[in-house]
């Protein structure tokens, strides 16, 4: 079991790690210098927004918005740790010139800023919170992965469960549309076989009467 195990394990490994080169590639290529890595950081600027309310939110509405805050910066931490390598060997082949590097090492630089500041406000909320949030976040975004892992599956589920249901309708009516025929086909040849019955039976008597 193991052994074929191995090689399932690694063959899907390359297939990630060429897929993760082709987007990379794909994602340099099409940006120019001004653009940003990174979208607006959305999480955080409703934490901001919420930090300067007035009157003041709830503090669990502030620490559950920092959270959120996390689990983007731990996702877009994961993105540049994953696309850092492809870049690195696209840049020294040639395919991608030293602006888009200095852009990806900006966001990467902006997310380790990111990284401090949210340890700090979170210790701003409790002591040596700041060294265990992002374990919490990585777990919810495991969570929200496998969650959205299961709804895909559910949908491909369905998706494939209603495309049988309908090969079964059609080979259904197929079938009934062969017996039909099959029937009126025998109806044919039942009724050819009555005529030439009759006409058999014609001829005969026409034969006994010039006897």
């Amino acid at each position: 079991m193991s052994s074929l195990l191995l090689p399932t394990v690694y063959l899907g490994g390359c297939i990630a790690a060429m897929s993760a080169f082709s987007y990379v590639y794909r994602r340099a290529t099409s940006m120019t210098s001004f653009e940003a890595w990174f979208p607006i950081n959305e999480q955080k600027e409703e934490y901001i927004a919420l930090l300067n309310c007035e009157p003041a939110v709830p503090e669990f509405h502030l620490r559950a918005a920092l959270l959120r805050r996390a689990m983007e910066a731990v996702r877009r931490l994961v993105q540049v740790q994953q696309e850092k390598p492809a870049l690195q060997q696209l840049l020294k082949t040639g395919s991608i010139g030293e602006d888009l590097w200095r852009e990806f090492s900006a966001a990467e630089q902006e997310i380790t800023a990111e990284l401090q500041e949210i340890a700090m406000e979170a210790n701003s909320f409790k002591e040596n919170w700041g060294q265990t949030i992002f374990s919490t976040a990585a777990q919810m975004l495991e969570h929200e992965k496998q969650k959205q892992m299961q709804t895909d599956m559910k949908i491909m589920l369905e998706t494939e469960a209603n495309r049988k249901k309908l090969e079964d309708e059609r080979e259904a009516k197929e079938s009934k549309e062969n017996e039909i025929k099959e029937q009126e086909k025998r109806l044919r040849e039942a009724k050819r076989a009555e005529e030439e019955l009759l006409k058999m039976e014609e001829q005969e008597k026409k034969a006994s009467k010039k006897k």
